[in-house]
């Protein structure tokens, strides 16, 4: 429900570049008569629904309403853009293909909210198949980085939402695998395998972080032995899928040779100054920067209290380091800084231009899980600070939601309590734009509520360095 709320906030097209993703979902499936054809001219343009636009006429104009877009428009279009040359793997677009129809507005809402229930179901079959120390850290993670542009992203039809999910996943499970035995190693390596498939094949450099989570699960679990030997083909399949999703990319040649529109070059002192602006990426993906096409400014509460949460985490997390899990945090650490300011280098940009938070999201994600892996994490969440924690994430969901919905409604210009009050756009068959907010943060609130009972209640801690056999207080793991 907390995503689906963020599914009908805003209208079509309204992620970055959703002309893009729509046309190229429409033809995830190759060509199809009414919904993908080949214009038969030579060219990779393709002929779509005519309702899907090829530029949104509110993107950048955050006083328009979404009135402008007409959903009922028939027959075919011309778009120059729609993935025919394989700019981005293809994995994606072919399972959000099989919802596409003429009727554009109810196929995006029935993309948006299988996404959010894949996102949801997957999750929740990690959590269920993690050992009980292990579980904190990947209710953390996702807590943490999800308020605003995760929930934003994981509701829409925008490929960085599976690179999100795959960043959540991948490094846990893989993890976990090297900690346990029998079916569960088995029931693990498999969704780690899962993970890793779903990333790569959403998007080229999500490839080259579901390679990086499976270094970060090697370093934290890796030891000879045969009891490793599930593990590392799981490793091994990963690391192939993402290097085939990569390859096959062209996108891909951004890692090395940046994204395209950069200057001639950068100077000595730009990018000295991109060095040191690289965290605004971060806080960007926390509300620091504008959601939609960077045109939906957010209040400061959003930013201040999701960045609070985040640090937050990250230092609850830092307590009995071991050598290994210290190293991999650095390694994540050194991941989210390193990673945007090469990027920023190759592309000849400067931080706001070209490098968006969301590319770095996955990163971050992967940070906070590692430094919450600590063995007694269950106490250390428990109480005041799950409650100060949850209460401040779901303040400033209610703000983003709230302000998100009515820049599509009304256009920012207005304000009210109510976000559909005096709407121009809404959604014909959705609940009312105030019910969907309220209903939305309920739901956001639950999450935590549900972590009160369903994280441990005592510490569970035992030592990461041994298989997990069974669930047993400290006392019995010892003895």
């Amino acid at each position: 429900m907390a995503l689906a709320a963020w599914a009908f906030s805003s209208p079509v097209a309204a992620t970055p570049d959703e002309d893009f993703h729509l046309a190229s979902t429409w033809c995830g499936l190759g060509e199809r008569a009414g919904l993908c054809e080949d214009p038969q001219d030579g060219t990779t343009g393709r002929l779509v629904p005519a309702a899907i636009p090829p530029a949104t006429c509110y993107a950048f104009h955050p006083d328009e309403s979404a009135a402008c877009w007409d959903p009922d428009q028939t027959g075919l279009t011309r778009v120059d853009r729609a993935n025919a040359d394989g700019l981005y793997p293809k994995v994606f677009y072919a399972v959000m293909s099989v919802f596409a129809s003429p009727n554009v507005a109810a196929s995006v809402m029935a993309m948006r909210l299988f996404n959010a229930a894949f996102a949801v179901g997957l999750l929740t079959v990690v959590f269920w198949a993690l050992p009980r120390w292990m579980r904190p850290a990947l209710f953390v993670s996702v807590a943490a980085t999800s308020v605003p542009l995760g929930v934003f992203v994981l509701a829409s039809i925008n490929p960085s939402s599976w690179a999100i999910l795959s960043s959540a996943t991948v490094w846990i499970t893989l993890y976990a695998a090297t900690r346990t035995e029998g079916r569960r190693r088995l029931l693990l390596a498999g969704l780690a395998v899962l993970g890793g498939l779903i990333g790569a094949g959403a998007r080229a450099d999500s490839a080259v972080y579901a390679a990086f989570a499976v270094v970060l699960a090697l370093v934290l679990g890796a030891r000879f032995g045969r009891q490793h030997v599930v593990p590392l083909i799981a490793g091994a399949v990963i690391m192939v899928l993402s290097a085939a999703f990569y390859l096959s990319a062209s996108q891909g040649g951004a890692v090395v040779s940046g994204l395209g529109g950069g200057s001639a070059g950068l100077s000595r002192d730009q990018i000295a100054l991109n060095f040191l602006e690289v965290p605004s990426l971060w806080a960007g993906a926390l509300g620091g920067w504008a959601l939609g096409w960077i045109d939906t400014d957010l209040p400061a509460t959003v930013r201040v209290l999701a960045i609070a949460v985040f640090a937050g985490a990250l230092f609850v997390g830092l307590r009995r380091v071991s050598l290994r899990r210290g190293i991999a945090i650095g390694l994540a650490f050194a991941a989210i800084w390193l990673v945007p300011f090469l990027l920023l280098y190759q592309s000849r940009t400067v931080v706001g231009d070209l490098v968006q938070p969301r590319y770095i999201l996955p990163l971050m994600v992967m940070l906070v899980g590692v430094a919450s892996l600590r063995p007694d994490a269950a106490l250390a969440w428990r109480g005041a600070r799950l409650w100060l924690g949850g209460l401040a994430l779901t303040i400033a969901y209610g703000v983003a939601l709230h302000t998100n919905t009515q820049r599509y409604t009304t256009g920012v210009d207005q304000f009210s309590f109510d976000p559909g009050a005096g709407a121009e756009w809404w959604w014909s068959l959705a609940p009312s734009p105030l019910v969907t907010w309220i209903m939305g943060t309920i739901a956001f609130a639950g999450l935590f509520v549900s972590a009160h009972f369903l994280l441990p209640r005592e510490q569970a801690e035992q030592d990461p360095s041994l298989p997990v056999r069974y669930e047993a207080a400290p006392e019995a793991e010892h003895a």
